[in-house]
């Protein structure tokens, strides 16, 4: 079944992506796979915190960050096999496509939206003084990670290059299209950002990163191609990565701006794999 009716697309949408005939059922299966992975995962860096004495050991955050990279790649298959690996196809079904200049332009926009709804919502819980939602980036990334360049670095090589090309694939590319078939495009963009908010367990930023997920939904809608989202992604979360390495977490929090910043820190998907 094709996407409904909707305004003309920039030239980046090529004329097969016709829509998901992937079932919500499918759908249910992938986010039960993502379950199975992620806690299959815990697993796995809670046994390496036992086997080195410390749940903040160079060890345990190492053991982190490979396992986080092998479920972002795990749910990137479980989209392919789901989709056009059941129902035929390729890569193209789920959106991946040469990019056009439409696209590096949709990507620019989801982008800027992405730092519009994070610093937004930091300025408005801080302006309210909501200290219950208040958080630094310091609860998502260690000191002990901060301070040692080369888990920094592998930090954000699982920041950088996987989380944008393997979450895209499973929250936009697959997902998404999914929900759409079953609920329509506004229930869709709205479901699909609560669950790739929810996928990163943290209550605090969870508003943000669901607008953000959202945006991301409704911006591979209109651009047709997967990916406009993965470079916005990857730009969001390389200006987190780049603004801890700068040293941003280790500044107060006490100014509405700063709180922003933490909040826009604190929306980079690390820290529930520590």
């Amino acid at each position: 079944m094709a996407f409904p009716a909707q305004p003309p697309l920039p030239p980046s949408r090529a004329p097969d992506t016709g829509g998901a005939d992937w079932t919500g059922r499918d759908v249910l299966t992938g986010v039960a796979w993502f379950i199975a992975l992620f806690v299959v995962g815990q697993i796995l860096v809670a046994i390496a915190a036992v086997a080195t004495s410390s749940a903040t050991s160079k060890g345990t955050y190492a053991t982190a960050f490979v396992v986080g990279a092998a479920v972002e790649v795990g749910i990137a298959v479980v989209a392919m096999r789901l989709s056009f690996g059941r129902h035929g196809g390729g890569i193209g079904r789920l959106g991946l496509r040469p990019p056009s200049g439409a696209t590096l332009a949709w990507a620019l926009a989801a982008f800027a939206a992405a730092l519009i709804v994070s610093t937004v919502y930091g300025e408005v819980i801080t302006r309210l003084d909501i200290k219950q939602l208040q958080s630094s980036c310091a609860q998502q990334i260690p000191a002990g990670v901060r301070h040692t360049r080369w888990l920094l670095a592998l930090a954000s090589l699982v920041v950088i290059a996987f989380a944008p090309v393997c979450e895209e694939l499973f929250f936009r590319g697959f997902v998404f299209p999914g929900l759409v078939r079953v609920w329509g495009l506004a229930a869709a963009v709205v479901v699909s950002g609560l669950l790739f908010s929810s996928a990163h367990l943290d209550y605090k930023s969870f508003i943000p990163i669901a607008g953000v997920g959202m945006v991301f939904a409704f911006t591979y809608w209109r651009s047709g191609n997967i990916v406009s989202t993965m470079l916005a992604h990857g730009a969001f979360n390389s200006t987190s990565i780049a603004l801890i390495a700068g040293g941003a977490c280790e500044k107060s929090t006490s100014t509405a701006g700063a709180v922003a910043l933490a909040h826009l820190l604190a929306t980079v998907p690390v820290g529930h794999w520590l």
